[in-house]
């Protein structure tokens, strides 16, 4: 394909209105995107991207928002971790202020007809979590993420707003003032889509998978299973981000939340300085734990399998004669550690040193999340 003037930028702007990332990842890995824009300009028999001005589309859009790419400094570098699926480009208002925001994202998140217990637990989430510096991500949906931005807000901190449309306006409709005072209070708002976009079933899935990308863990409040916020709890789980699932309640609107604390996707927990901690996990040999440690997972090549109960380690050394009647059992070559005698269950925890595991530091306990 011969060389053209098109910017980057503008490229990235004409493909991304027209196509998913996913369907230009083998044209992308061998041309630019100017040389993808032109080719697929003389593919369409349509006449649909002939008629389509790049140049003229991205001055007009930015009238309103900036259309930032991966090559601006302010591009955030965790979406490099959706592979094929990374955006072409994010459009953005508050631009200045996305590295700042996006360093120490948690995304909260869940029903938009919440019961009143989950209310609270979203607004006690988002206060801590703005509290101890995150900066709490959410959409603008009615019920957990407008409580979230809304907490963030009381608590004097910035929020950061992912829209399944165009920054021209807020979904829902009615919370155009709630947008308003997200970046009026120095946060930002993002979407994948250029302005004049209205929402739709596919926009809301893929702003759910980009809030998830952008956050170092995910917080999920409340959801039925199936809804639009378990889209951000499973992306999380893909790409092994931290997740809490709050305790199920029995109430229908908790489904999701049942289905993932029972199959030990997430770690189940009310508590919002568990919250606090969660972005600080790490993978850990379990040889390495320290005392004082909170361990949240064993992690395989599955990704992470989440305890029932989070607990603080004191490692021990092994002794094969306990009378436990668990480390009797330890019967792997090499080295073997235990890491709580007993708490929270009646026999030993003993585990091969090799093996890896999902922690927070002593050090990052501030505050001890859970009792010992």
């Amino acid at each position: 394909m011969p060389a053209h003037t098109l910017s980057e930028r503008a490229a990235r702007a004409a493909l991304a209105a027209h196509f998913t990332p996913g369907q230009l990842t083998a044209e992308l890995a061998e041309y630019t995107p100017a040389e993808v824009w032109e080719g697929r300009v003389r593919a369409d028999a349509s006449g649909l991207l002939s008629s389509y001005r790049p140049r003229e589309e991205l001055a007009q859009a930015e009238l309103t928002c900036s259309f930032v790419i991966p090559s601006d400094e302010e591009w955030p570098t965790a979406l490099a971790d959706l592979g094929p699926a990374c955006p072409l480009g994010l459009w953005v208002s508050g631009r200045e202020r996305l590295p700042r925001l996006t360093s120490n994202a948690v995304t909260v998140t869940g029903n938009r007809a919440p019961t009143e217990l989950a209310v609270t637990r979203a607004h006690d989430f988002a206060t801590a979590l703005a509290q101890a510096g995150h900066t709490v991500t959410a959409t603008l949906a009615y019920g957990i993420d407008s409580t979230a931005h809304q907490a963030a807000a009381e608590a004097g901190r910035a929020s950061l707003a992912v829209l399944p449309r165009g920054l021209d306006g807020a979904h829902p409709h009615a919370h155009a003032p709630l947008l308003r005072s997200v970046l009026g209070n120095g946060g930002a708002a993002l979407s994948l889509y250029r302005t004049g976009t209205a929402a739709s079933g596919a926009t809301l899935k893929a702003s759910a998978v980009l809030m998830a990308a952008l956050a170092r863990a995910v917080i999920l409040v409340e959801a039925l299973d199936h809804a639009g916020a378990m889209h951000a709890a499973e992306t999380a789980v893909d790409l092994r981000r931290p997740l809490l699932a709050a305790p199920a309640t029995g109430d229908v609107r908790s489904s999701g939340n049942a289905r993932l604390i029972d199959g030990q996707l997430a770690v189940n927990s009310p508590d919002p300085r568990l919250a606090v901690a969660l972005p600080y996990a790490r993978v850990a040999r379990a040889g390495d734990v320290a005392d004082g440690d909170l361990l949240l997972a064993a992690v395989g090549k599955q990704g992470a399998d989440y305890f029932t109960t989070p607990y603080i380690a004191h490692p021990e050394p092994f002794n094969p004669s306990c009378g436990c009647g668990v480390c009797c059992l330890i019967t792997v070559p090499g080295d073997v550690v235990v890491l709580s005698q007993g708490d929270p269950w009646e026999s030993c925890d003993p585990w091969p040193a090799d093996d890896l595991l999902l922690i927070v530091s002593a050090q990052r306990l501030t505050d001890r999340p859970l009792e010992e």
